[in-house]
């Protein structure tokens, strides 16, 4: 029993006694483990030892405590390892944003920089730039000045600019003055030998050459000519030299070949042959008045290669032709734009059908003097092409029933030639009337329309379009020229010419309209009717053959000289007024009188027409037998800027108008005083002053003028025309001889034109060429 009580004695002093141990160890594993919570973790430890008497178990608990402690120390460690790492990474990564943002401001600042920079390179640039264009410019506009100087000289003048300087000579041999040549000008002293070094010299620079009317030329010359192989254009119509071997060497050596005139040449069906050959971008060929070749020579054009370009085909006066050629034709050339058919009484309905049968694309076609076409032709045109100009004239078969096709048909046409047609009556002008854009209108010598067809066609759609008309010789009066004047805003060139039935009073209705030329000649036109000039603008007025106006003083002079003047100091065809007027009776528009006063000069009428019509540069008074020097005076003080002047028959003019002329008129390219009698050879002395720029001079039947006298002359001007012969009628000209003026267009230097055709008594009576 004793032994029973000693054993839990035992065990508490062996516990006592072990206790200092056991904190000594709690102590040294909380210094150690370093827990967070070191009061619990001391209980945790206190109560694991409670209640345990085997030790055993409390070393596997400290064990696991230590593992534990361990893994949470190398947890820890981790974790401290990873959250540095990312601490790390964090400052890393911001570092790097900081920079990248740095470097991004930087590039960007370096880009707008850089742009600074460019945009002052670039603008110093443009200004080195555009200084050195400027001067560039100015050199080149210096030079063209030059060229322009001197392009508007002729061969021979280039010729003699070439021996003035170093510097004209290197202008003058530049190829720029050289691709276009015309020696159609220079045809009368031009040698072979001069054309010849010309071609040679600048061959590669010539594209365009004109040799119209070079008869002097051979085969020397000429074919120098295929070695220009840049030859675009070539005319050497009226050339009699020019043979089918020629045009053979050309057409070979000029592949570039677009335009070519063989006009009034001796060419036969080789020359089409060889053109069928060899010219494969020919869009122009002239053939007019060339009588050797036949219908075979268009055979060639249907099986060869060339030629099936053409545009423009002019056949005027090959009367040789016949349906054949023209069935040719139509198959080898099926792209024809325009055609003329002129001066070829032999065209008949059967060739146009024919030539229409694959030609449907034609827009202008010429058919002067055609006579024996009738409505089935030119309704056949009518309906296969869609003109834009047609021309006819001296036909009598064309009615209303084609008009009306026409019309309905081509509402594009722009140009209308329909002169010497005795069936265009008023109703065929209603059909003209349709027309949207018509331009150009010439219905001249057509006697049957009347004041009722002018005023369809300026109640029509062109009427504000239409730019020029030509109603010549039609029985109109002044109310057709009234309607004109009111409708037709845009009227630029208007022909009355020998309309019997206009007074004075068409030109009052003509004052302020927009014509800038004016044809009046041969109307019954008086002096007074000339006041209405002054309010128009003309650069052309012809006054021919009005031998109505003189020189006593018109409602110009009275109105605006004098616009007081009273009974007293007016004389009527020369007697007093006192018993016509009423006393104090004033002179004022629309009162227009035959008055001028005896100390006035009879001329100053004309003189003050002159000061209100400065802008004239083309004027003709032929056979206005009332002129005097007095007129000449006016016209040549005040209308400095004359080109043009035409006064044959002019009786009264002396030696003196012609010396107004020469002080004046300083641009005087053109004058015509045939049948001026009273003219000396002081006025070929005269003229010497404005030679150049007088380039024309007429002098037949100028029997006080020599011809020694006139001879000198000659080599100054270009066209000298010169005869001492009396004028058929001493004191004055047949009027009712003159022959009428024609207007009718036709193919100059290949340009659709109109030119005015006009037979001067003088010349074809009593001139000849000296």
């Amino acid at each position: 029993m004793a032994v029973a009580n000693t054993e839990p004695v035992l065990k508490e002093c062996e516990l006592k006694q072990c206790l200092p141990q056991i904190y000594k160890a709690l102590l040294t594993a909380s210094c150690l483990s370093c827990p967070n919570e070191p009061i619990e973790f001391l209980k945790n430890a206190l109560s694991a030892f409670q209640g345990n008497d085997n030790v055993q178990d409390v070393d596997w608990k400290w064990k696991r405590f230590t593992a534990k402690s361990k893994r949470d120390t190398t947890e820890l460690a981790l974790k401290m390892d990873m959250t540095k790492k990312h601490f790390e990474t964090k400052c890393q990564q911001s570092a790097l944003n900081k920079w990248f943002n740095w470097v991004k401001l930087r590039k960007k600042t370096q880009i707008v920089a850089l742009q600074i920079i460019e945009r002052l390179v670039y603008t110093n640039r443009h200004k080195r730039i555009i200084a050195a264009w400027h001067n560039i410019a100015k050199d080149s506009k210096r030079t063209k000045e030059y060229f322009k100087i001197f392009q508007y000289l002729e061969l021979r003048d280039w010729l003699n600019c070439a021996e003035v300087c170093c510097t004209w000579k290197a202008i003058i041999q530049s190829g720029i003055l050289w691709s276009q040549i015309n020696l159609s000008v220079e045809k009368h002293w031009i040698t072979d030998s001069t054309v010849k070094q010309i071609l040679q010299n600048y061959r590669l620079f010539v594209i365009h050459l004109n040799l119209r009317g070079c008869t002097s030329l051979t085969w020397t010359s000429l074919k120098f000519i295929g070695e220009c192989r840049n030859l675009q254009e070539l005319n050497v119509s009226e050339c009699f030299n020019v043979t089918d071997m020629m045009v053979q060497r050309i057409v070979e050596g000029c592949p570039c070949l677009l335009y070519l005139n063989l006009s009034c040449t001796i060419v036969t069906n080789k020359t089409l042959r060889e053109l069928s050959r060899n010219c494969l971008n020919l869009q122009y060929l002239s053939l007019a008045y060339c009588y050797r070749f036949t219908d075979k020579g268009f055979l060639y054009l249907t099986t060869g290669k060339g030629c099936h370009n053409l545009i423009h085909l002019n056949l005027s006066g090959c009367t040789q032709m016949t349906v054949n050629g023209f069935k040719y034709i139509s198959t080898g050339c099926p792209l024809l734009k325009e055609l003329v058919i002129d001066d070829m009484p032999t065209l008949s309905d059967s060739c146009v059908l024919t030539l229409l049968s694959r030609c449907h694309d034609l827009s202008a076609i010429s058919l002067l003097d055609a006579r024996h076409l009738s409505d089935i032709a030119f309704k056949a045109i009518a309906e296969v092409s869609r003109l834009q100009t047609f021309s006819t004239e001296g036909n009598n078969q064309l009615s209303d029933v084609s008009w009306k096709v026409l019309c309905s048909r081509s509402q594009g046409l722009g140009r209308l030639h329909a002169a010497d047609c005795p069936r265009v009556t008023d109703t065929t002008l209603t059909l003209v009337s349709t027309l949207k854009n018509l331009q150009y209108l010439d219905i001249s010598l057509c006697n049957k329309v009347s004041d009722v067809g002018i005023k369809y066609l300026t109640e029509g759609s062109s009427v504000t379009k239409l730019l020029e008309l030509n109603i010549s010789h039609c029985n109109i009066t002044d109310i057709s020229v009234m309607r004109i004047a009111q409708r037709m805003c845009k009227m630029r060139r208007l022909n009355l010419s020998h309309c019997k039935r206009l007074t004075d009073m068409s030109l009052d209705w003509l004052s302020g309209s927009s014509i800038s030329s004016l044809d009046i000649s041969g109307c019954n036109i008086q002096d007074q009717g000339l006041a209405a000039l002054e309010g128009i603008r003309l650069k052309k007025l012809i006054l021919a053959e009005c031998i109505n106006i003189t020189d006593i003083g018109i409602e110009v002079l009275i109105y605006q000289e004098f616009p007081n003047i009273t009974r007293s100091d007016v004389v009527v065809d020369g007697l007093s007024t006192s018993t016509q007027f009423p006393s104090k009776t004033v002179l004022r528009k629309p009162h227009i009188f035959f008055t001028y006063r005896p100390q006035i000069d009879v001329n100053k009428a004309f003189f003050k027409l002159c000061k209100t019509v400065r802008d004239l540069e083309h004027v003709d008074v032929s056979h206005c037998v009332a002129l005097s020097d007095s007129a000449i005076r006016a016209i040549s003080f005040y209308c400095t800027g004359l080109v043009t002047l035409w006064m044959p028959g002019c009786l009264k003019i002396t030696d003196m108008a012609v010396q107004y002329l020469t002080s004046g008129s300083r641009y005087l390219q053109e004058l015509d005083v045939s049948g001026c009698v009273l003219l000396t050879d002081r006025t070929l002395q005269l003229l010497e002053r404005i030679c150049p720029p007088l380039r024309s001079i007429s002098m037949a039947c100028c029997s006080n003028i020599s011809k020694v006298a006139a001879l000198k002359l000659q080599p100054r001007v270009k066209h000298w025309e010169h005869s001492s012969d009396y004028p058929p009628y001493c004191s004055g000209y047949n009027v009712g001889q003159i022959n009428d003026p024609i207007t009718r267009p036709f193919m100059t230097d290949d340009r659709w034109d109109v030119v005015e055709q006009r037979s001067v008594i003088t010349r074809t009576a009593c001139t000849h060429k000296t």
